[in-house]
């Protein structure tokens, strides 16, 4: 089990890399220019300086359905029941009554963990790991029906989740002594929760269950939107690497000569599917619900015996930030970490002092006036209130319009290049910021895949109504071709022979390619 995920922005990056790559860690690891995995081939392209990620789908004609909305991924607004999806997500993972299946569970990986190192193989090449990037006909399948019968118990509470209207962990964030040292165990299990599912999704397609598949796909998808609703952005993540392994999935189920047309069912899901609007406001605050004396700090003259107590109830309200400062903790060594924070109101005083006068046109003698916390502490104020507004106030156009005026590297050149002007005052803004708009692409990322995902459907759909053949562009297509979210404009497509080729945007250093053709 991997250790419990924190709402730490440091967690974010990482997350955000996991949800983009969005099969395993494993394949960050791997150095060769080329290489398959799970149906992929992974290819390197130095010169652009991206990784091509790249399927071939041997799709089979599908006309719309009938009813047009007879199979949806989420129930609708009218069919969707009240009440909280995390209760029943929290039976699924047993936290609730289920310990002995935790246990078995637990110990049949243990003993498949330890069998591998026996044989030399790596620990992805053990059961259930290995199930999880088997295709579903090569699956041995007694053996995984044998492994989910311990975890049957799972699939009733993840209806039930799927149907239910919104996602409340009554985190209470704005109680929190110390946010960002949050524990988020159930997060990191709702991962290996989905991974489960994905099992469950692949054994159902070997098996021609195609109705239980499409559902799981669903409730995958509904887990994915849930996690969008929680608090903090590190949810939002997994929910997004959560949705590209439904994805993944169906791009097996899409392949199934018995599989409906899905188009609609894909047109019907919210966009964004994970919806990270309530986690950037909550991230929009978080220096000031972290360090709650800031929201004290104005230009009102304070004497030094202020200050002096300021600090003081500063320290305790670093948290695990002292760590992102490079200051010792407070709980192990109270007075080396207030030295530290002496000594760095010190060195971050210089600084600030230029910021206050040149970049916020503030007067001379007002400024000296200060003592020299209060010097500080505006000065890092300011700057943080007006770089979070610049970096947030572009969450809030589509993604195809922020980009073309705001990209992460630019952003955060502008924020570095002032902070080296203004120096230490800097140091909490650049520990926080900086993921945010990584973070809005994993969003753009999870809607670019959907996007993919529906074009094929439309590309079905047309072969159905042209004696099984591939469009010749998506303007053929007999419904309209979903947008791209990197470029507002449809996937890019060309018909090469008997196969059609699908790229998603390259953005960030990242690109899935499919290529369709109509099996045989």
């Amino acid at each position: 089990m991997s250790a419990p995920l924190r709402s730490s922005p440091s967690v974010l990056f990482l997350l955000f890399l996991v949800a983009a790559f969005s099969t395993s860690i494993v394949l960050a690891q791997n150095t060769e220019s080329s290489w398959a995995r799970d149906g992929w081939t992974y290819q390197r392209d130095e010169q652009a300086g991206i990784q091509v990620q790249t399927k071939e789908l041997a799709i089979h004609p599908r006309a719309e359905a009938t009813p047009a909305l007879k199979h949806r991924f989420l129930p609708d607004a009218f069919e969707a029941a009240p009440g909280n999806a995390a209760v029943f997500y929290l039976k699924a993972l047993g936290f609730l009554e289920q310990d002995h299946a935790r246990e078995r569970i637990a110990q049949f990986r243990k003993d498949a963990l330890a069998h591998a190192k026996e044989e030399g193989k790596p620990f992805d090449q053990a059961p259930p790991y290995v199930w999880m990037n088997t295709a579903p006909d090569k699956l041995p399948i007694e053996e995984v029906k044998e492994y989910l019968r311990l975890s049957s118990f799972q699939s009733f509470f993840l209806r039930e989740a799927a149907l239910r209207n919104r996602f409340d962990m009554d985190r209470k964030f704005r109680e929190l002594d110390d946010p960002i040292a949050y524990l988020l165990p159930e997060i990191q299990n709702m991962r290996e929760l989905a991974r489960t599912q994905s099992m469950r999704c692949r054994l159902a397609i070997a098996e021609d269950r195609i109705a239980d598949a499409v559902e799981i796909i669903g409730q995958q998808f509904a887990l994915a939107r849930h996690l969008g609703q929680d608090d903090f952005l590190v949810s939002n993540l997994v929910g997004i690497a959560i949705a590209s392994i439904a994805w993944n999935d169906s791009l097996y189920l899409v392949q199934h000569p018995q599989t409906p047309n899905l188009y609609w069912a894909t047109a019907t899901m919210p966009t964004p599917l994970v919806d990270m609007r309530r986690a950037m406001a909550i991230e929009r605050q978080f220096l000031y619900q972290q360090i709650k004396v800031l929201r004290e700090v104005d230009e009102t003259p304070r004497p030094a015996g202020y200050w002096r107590d300021f600090i003081d109830r500063l320290m305790p309200q670093l948290g695990l930030l002292a760590s992102e400062l490079e200051l010792p903790s407070v709980s192990q060594d109270p007075d080396a970490a207030r030295a530290a924070v002496v000594g760095f109101i010190a060195a971050a005083y210089p600084g600030a002092k230029r910021y206050l006068i040149d970049d916020q046109g503030m007067d001379r003698e007002q400024v000296e006036a200060y003592p020299t916390a209060q010097v500080v502490f505006l000065a890092m104020v300011r700057y943080h209130n007006h770089w979070r507004d610049e970096v947030f106030k572009w969450t809030h156009l589509p993604f195809w319009q922020a980009r073309t005026k705001a990209t992460s590297s630019a952003v955060q050149q502008a924020l570095s290049k002032d902070a080296e002007r203004l120096g230490w005052s800097a140091l909490p803004t650049q520990a926080l910021l900086p993921a945010v708009l990584a973070a809005r692409t994993a969003e753009a990322r999870c809607d670019q895949i959907i996007a993919l995902l529906q074009t094929v459907e439309a590309i079905r759909m047309y072969a159905a109504e042209n004696d099984g053949k591939l469009p010749p562009t998506l303007s053929a297509l007999p419904v309209p071709a979903p947008i791209e979210p990197f470029t507002g404009k449809p996937i890019e497509y060309e018909l090469i022979g008997e196969r059609g080729v699908l790229n998603g945007h390259a953005l960030p250093g990242l690109r899935y390619r499919l290529i369709v053709r109509i099996a045989d």
